[in-house]
């Protein structure tokens, strides 16, 4: 059994915070795309591809959280994009043209939320592992 009590204090303290300020960081990156240019290189690099088009029209993109849902879900796609263009989320044009240092930039920034939540529940089975 783990026992977490037993771990030096700042490693704890560093073991707690870390996800968070990944997950903060990741957010952080999605805010900036969301609000520079490159938001709009992005809906340009995507002019066949479904799911932006949707999203546009549903939600528009003048709104911060409707920005913000439109990286975060252009981000998640581009981690597998194969995968989703079969499913018709986005096209194969699309995704061969798209400008490399934003899809490095988006897949990272998903990423970083995806390791930073999973780490947060490692953390808390570990918690509640130790309490037993």
């Amino acid at each position: 059994m783990i026992d977490i009590n037993t771990w030096p204090r700042s490693i704890a303290i560093a073991f707690g915070l870390t996800p968070f300020v990944m997950g903060l960081l990741g957010l952080a990156l999605s805010y900036y795309i969301a609000c520079s240019r490159h938001f709009h290189i992005m809906i340009a690099a995507l002019p066949n591809s479904v799911w932006p088009r949707e999203q546009i029209i549903k939600m528009g993109m003048i709104v911060l959280t409707s920005r913000l849902n439109l990286v975060i879900g252009v981000g998640s796609f581009l981690l597998f994009p194969q995968f989703n263009v079969r499913r018709g989320v986005l096209d194969a044009d699309d995704v061969r043209n798209f400008p490399p240092y934003l899809q490095r930039w988006l897949v990272v920034s998903v990423w970083l939320v995806l390791v930073a939540f999973t780490w947060l529940m490692v953390g808390y089975g570990l918690l509640e592992l130790s309490k037993g």
